[in-house]
């Protein structure tokens, strides 16, 4: 196949073409009470997808089209949480009965009487950079401003619709950020239009740094009070369930839990609506660091979302803790002021050293009337890799810890009352969806994936692997993806995708056909398969969901790209089981944080990486955003976070490297890669160089930086000429 065909066959796997291919394998499920619930059926005919929707009794099993049940009238709820689903209209947000809702008019507070129709001003003292329930979002301010959206306070509405909670941002002496629009169509868009936004690095003081205070206000009497408590340093919340503010069902009472700088001390804190004042609850100090609510994928915590409850009889708090090592749930008695960790009582403490290293990730479901908590889990030690989800169930006592979900595989769960839907698979094998009560007894087999159209658009099959990290020990996990028309006689060259963040894991355990952020699945190996290329993804020593020490890799230690020795210790190993890789054509290529571990793999390991490409990458932690920073770093101390600079390191360049930034990022700024830049022409380092104008942090969407990416290895490592003029078609 010449190179032209490989590239035509490498556009049929781009996300957009892969995402429609597979039928029914995440069906979207919604309850309509908590016994029946519907879905789309998607059934491939000869005139294309025919959706039908079907709508399940939950206790038997049995199914009927939509038609022959009208629901219409019924609630709505929402996945695996179970609770009612509120629609809210751009820029309001309506209380759960809609008889009030909140808006922001001149940086303040305004309530709209839903009945009277009046607009009552709340608040009076906002302004410029001072606001109230504003978007807050440190990683897409100028992205969201640029897109012309309208974003409705952030707001959370107690359940009974009376109580509200908000916060006033306060980022008046946050120091800013900038970004250069060099480009438009009008006549009047021919100057550079110049974009500031606040955002704060760890080398700010605390006085520097954005707080945020929380509100609470009563829709009945048109009153907003701040709560009495310490204020937030990091961002808050984006809706209910992304909050680290909670309600109880009752509305009597709100919690939330509250980080310290430097995430060495956690709380949780009770709240009352009447009068703002706050009870301190639970209290966690360590000498390492916190791991809650972390931004992606972590032991105990998904994103931005807390397993931390209070009943709602007040009588108990439970806090997730890795005191023992593994994510585990503590229960304190409330009325016995038990607010040290010393004083909580491990939920696991007497299940078994079968479940010790048992890691709690969320929480889907508590029931309070059987007193049982359902929650997703993993480091489950019948499962063929740490990392698959799984859905368990236990008692407020600690007693009847029992796995609902059997199979080896990741789960995705959407409960009802009595019974739970779930979508599970692995990444070599497609989605079955089954349904089963809530004692984990089976009842039927829902849907079955169909992936027919993605094997036949030249999808290959992901092979697991487990290699030994750098000390020789700890096991490691991670996928390889073989050439399309693979031949056993011959080698191919490899490229290793990594990302290189302490706070994600990155080879995909689950079946993967889509990304949602338009990007390549499996950072576009499926497209590098068929140009001719290995592809691995590897998790090193330092990637959460895997207990404290093996996380705690990284702590101090955010040059140490979550492992990237481990990426250059196991390459021996992997040759032995797979003797087709070619040790002396390896590239490697990442985004963000995995553009700084390509750049570091590229300087620290010359010798075994030749060709890299990175884009957007943050190549000195000290001008980056310090919630991210110092998470793992601690507080600012120069020795340290100097070691975080890797652009000191550019005189060790040896091999191929493409460098690449969208000039509208307000992630990870383009001063970084400048940089970067600066240091490799003083120490008179050849590179090359992609700007792309319109691009915000989102760089591996874009289409041009993909086929620039695929040239680049097709020529420096598999020692071949790209075809001239090539475009997607999309």
């Amino acid at each position: 196949m010449d190179m032209y065909a490989r590239y035509e066959a490498a556009g049929r796997l781009l996300t957009q073409h892969t995402r429609i291919a597979v039928q029914n394998g995440r069906p979207s499920i919604t309850w309509v009470d908590g016994g029946r619930f519907f879905y789309t059926r998607q059934i491939p005919g000869d005139k294309g997808v025919e959706k039908v929707k079907v709508v399940v009794d939950a206790a038997t099993g049995e199914e009927w089209t939509e038609d022959a049940c009208d629901h219409s009238d019924q609630a709505r709820y929402e996945q695996e949480t179970g609770r009612k689903v509120q629609n809210k209209k751009e820029a309001l947000a309506y209380s759960p009965d809609r008889a009030y809702a909140l808006f922001t008019e001149e940086h303040n507070l305004m309530l709209l009487d839903g009945k009277s129709k009046e607009s009552i001003q709340l608040t009076w003292d906002g302004e410029a950079l001072n606001e109230y329930g504003c978007y807050v979002d440190i990683y897409s301010q100028i992205t969201v401003k640029r897109a012309g959206q309208v974003v409705a306070p952030h707001v959370l509405w107690s359940p009974d619709g009376k109580y509200f909670i908000t916060y006033r941002a306060d980022r008046r002496t946050c120091k800013n950020l900038y970004l250069l629009s060099s480009y438009g169509e009008a006549v009047s868009e021919l100057r550079p239009g110049l974009w500031e936004y606040p955002c704060p690095f760890a080398t700010d003081t605390d006085e520097e740094i954005p707080h945020y205070t929380l509100y609470v206000g009563n829709a009945e009497e048109k009153t907003i009070k701040a709560v009495d408590g310490p204020d937030f340093l990091y961002p808050l919340f984006t809706d209910e369930d992304r909050s680290w503010v909670k309600w109880l069902d009752d509305s009597s009472a709100f919690y939330f839990t509250w980080i310290k700088r430097g995430f060495q001390e956690g709380r949780l804190y009770l709240g009352s609506p009447k009068d703002g004042k706050t009870e301190l609850l639970v209290r966690e100090v360590t000498d390492d660091f916190l791991n809650l609510g972390a931004f992606g994928q972590v032991d105990g915590y998904g994103t931005y979302l807390f397993s931390n409850f209070v009943t709602g009889d007040q009588k108990y708090a439970f806090w997730q803790s890795e005191k023992s090592g593994y994510a585990h749930l503590y229960r304190f008695a409330l009325e016995k002021k038990e607010t040290d960790m010393e004083s909580g009582t491990d939920l696991f403490r007497d299940a078994g050293e079968t479940v010790k290293g048992l890691i709690v990730q969320k929480l889907v479901k508590v029931d309070e009337l059987k007193k049982l908590i359902y929650f997703m889990a993993n480091n489950v030690e019948e499962c063929s890799d740490p990392l698959y989800y799984q859905l368990y169930v236990i008692g407020f006592d600690g007693s009847g810890l029992k796995r609902l979900t059997p199979e080896d595989g990741v789960h995705a769960v959407s409960m009802g009352e009595d019974a739970f839907v779930d979508t599970y698979s692995r990444v070599d094998l497609p989605p079955v969806t089954v349904l089963r009560r809530t004692d984990g007894s089976f009842v039927r087999e829902l849907e079955h994936a169909d992936v027919t159209a993605l094997m036949n658009a030249g999808y290959q099959m992901p092979e697991r692997f487990t290699v030994k990290a750098g000390d020789g020990t700890t096991d490691l996990c991670g996928i390889l993806l073989r050439p399309a028309n693979f031949e056993p006689d011959k080698t191919y060259p490899v490229i290793d995708y990594i990302y290189g963040g302490a706070q994600l894991y990155n080879v995909p355990r689950d079946f993967t056909w889509d990304n949602s952020m338009d990007r390549e699945i499996m950072g576009g190996l499926q497209e590098f398969a068929q140009l001719g290329f290995v592809g691995i993804i590897l998790d090193g020593r330092g990637t959460p969901g895997r207990g404290m020490e093996f996380h705690k890799y990284s702590y101090r230690n955010i040059h140490g790209c979550a492992g990237l020795e481990d990426h250059a210790a196991c390459m021996q190993e992997l040759k032995k089981k797979f003797p087709f890789i070619d040790l002396d054509r390896v590239g490697i290529w990442g985004n963000s944080g995995g553009g700084y571990a390509t750049v570091s793999a590229m300087f620290k390991y010359p010798n075994l990486y030749k060709v890299g490409v990175a884009s957007s990458g943050n190549y000195d932690q000290r001008f980056y955003e310090h919630s991210w920073t110092e998470r793992y770093y601690g507080l600012y101390e120069e020795e340290l976070y100097r070691q975080g600079d890797i652009t000191a390191l550019a005189e060790k360049l040896e091999g191929r490297l493409l460098l690449a930034y969208g000039a509208m990022d307000d992630n990870v700024t383009m001063s970084q890669t400048l940089r970067l830049c600066d240091r490799l022409n003083r120490c008179n380092k050849d590179y090359d160089l992609v700007v792309l104008p319109r691009m915000n942090h989102n760089v591996p969407s874009d289409l041009y930086f993909i086929r620039r990416k695929m040239d680049f290895f097709v020529k420096h490592l598999l020692g071949e000429e790209p075809p001239r003029e090539f475009t997607f078609e999309v």
